[in-house]
């Protein structure tokens, strides 16, 4: 190994929720939006963002950071002047056109490759990044633009042991297995409880033939139409009626049994 490429540095990485379902003009703004956001946020905890070694993929930045950047101003001025300038953003954007996004932190070794940079560290970040957990919170927590992932590393050498002004009870301990790796980080949503979120893992592998549909009736009530794997969004749990497609040909032309919300009836 090239030992003058062997640093220990803080490495960022971000993407943006559905960027994929934007058209080629709300992908584009998307890109101004995030880098903007990403340099404002970096202005206020009084970071050079042009020091930083930055990967750019269209809704995604991967960086490495100068070795000698203070870390607790990355996880902690860093990330609340980026979730208030995302607050700022989105105020008076529609659901579909704001800015939200997970953010990954680890500090570990570096070293530079020729397409990037190899080794355990890169990929873990990477892996906090994308995981389900991650994915989940996001999706659970409609109010919240940013989810932030920190590796447990950073979680015990900074946050537990008071040197940010994040409070550990704010953060919670999740599993990440993505690929290859399988860890745990600590989750934080800066406009949320991370506790009270419903991290359940996705049905488990073999189970095919699922359907998910809803609709709304003309008394204005809510119908959910679905297999035994049916995960309701918290944000409609007071659906009216769930219809259950268990044991039928899932076209509509048997149904299961009705559940009642509220009384588990049929």
């Amino acid at each position: 190994m090239d030992q003058a490429n062997f640093r220990r540095s803080t490495l960022v990485c971000c993407d943006l929720r559905k960027y994929g379902a934007a058209d080629d003009q709300l992908q584009r703004i998307l890109q101004e939006l995030l880098i903007q956001s990403l340099d404002r946020a970096g202005a206020a905890a009084g970071l050079d963002r042009t020091t930083w070694h930055r990967q750019p993929k269209g809704d995604e930045e991967f960086a490495v950071l100068p070795a000698d950047t203070p870390e607790h101003l990355v996880v902690d001025d860093y990330v609340r002047a980026l979730d208030a300038e995302l607050r700022s953003v989105n105020r008076y954007r529609v659901p579909e056109a704001k800015v939200r996004m997970r953010l990954a932190i680890h500090h570990g070794v570096v070293v530079d490759g020729a397409n990037g940079f190899p080794g355990k560290d890169a990929v873990l970040v990477s892996r906090l990044l994308n995981s389900r957990a991650a994915h989940l919170a996001l999706e659970e927590t409609p109010t919240a633009d940013l989810v932030v992932v920190l590796s447990e590393h950073l979680y015990d050498t900074l946050v537990a042991t008071g040197h940010t002004t994040l409070e550990p009870s704010a953060f919670r301990r999740v599993e990440v297995t993505e690929k290859t790796y399988s860890g745990h980080g600590w989750m934080w949503v800066p406009n949320g409880d991370v506790h009270a979120l419903d991290l359940t893992e996705a049905p488990a592998a073999g189970r095919t033939g699922s359907v998910t549909q809803h609709a709304t009736a003309s008394g204005g009530s809510t119908v959910y139409m679905a297999g035994n794997d049916i995960r309701i969004p918290r944000s409609v749990q007071n659906t009216d009626v769930i219809q259950n497609f268990d044991r039928n040909d899932m076209k509509g032309s048997h149904f299961g049994p009705n559940y009642h919300q509220g009384t588990g009836k049929n």
